[in-house]
């Protein structure tokens, strides 16, 4: 492997895991990031509508003056073994007052679906947003052609709190949303952490 291979495979993980790592997200991987977004396959579920370009990806990483507290979190998943990243993982739309958040994941390369992944970053996140964000409330939205995310926010934990009916058009039709919430209160006693 070349220096310049090593460099641009150097990671530095900000949350380690079994299988995976997350780490800050990087604009060496602007590309995937891009293919990400705009993949059929992959944005289906992503909820993502229009088009992104590779010029839209990168100012994800200019700073900016006008953003002030941030109200989002993004981490790239980087699966240890094969050495690459594979998804992305946030908590979006944060309200510090109010300590609560939405959970949002993605894995980008279908090999990788249906094989726990997305769980155990969840995981790590939930334990980072509540043992160091100190966050109060984590919520989870999920529709219904989606039934591995549905199972897999269940096997997390979180609760069904709400389900909108027809709220979303997918494959040209209207389907249910399903919004979940996990309490920091029933995390700690399941995870048996003393609560502070």
């Amino acid at each position: 492997m070349t220096e310049q291979e090593k460099k641009e495979n150097e990671i530095f993980p900000f949350i380690e895991g079994e299988r995976i790592d997350l780490v800050a997200q990087n604009s060496k991987w602007a590309n995937l990031y891009c293919k990400w977004q705009n993949d059929p396959e992959v944005r289906r579920y992503a909820r993502t509508s229009f088009p992104q370009t590779l010029e839209d990806v990168k100012k994800w990483f200019e700073p900016s003056p006008e953003r002030g507290v941030r109200n989002f979190l993004f981490f790239t998943i980087y699966h240890k073994i094969d050495k690459h990243p594979i998804g992305t993982i946030a908590f979006v739309n944060i309200n510090w007052l109010d300590r609560n958040t939405l959970v949002y994941a993605r894995i980008g390369i279908p090999e990788y679906w249906g094989k726990g992944l997305v769980g155990e970053a969840t995981k790590l996140l939930i334990n980072y947003g509540f043992t160091e964000l100190n966050l109060h409330k984590i919520n989870a939205r999920v529709f219904n052609p989606n039934s591995r995310s549905l199972r897999a926010a269940e096997k997390l934990g979180f609760k069904q709190v709400a389900v909108l009916k027809e709220q979303l058009y997918v494959d040209g039709k209207f389907v249910d949303e399903h919004w979940f919430s996990l309490f920091k209160k029933d995390w700690m006693v399941k995870n048996k952490k003393i609560s502070s």
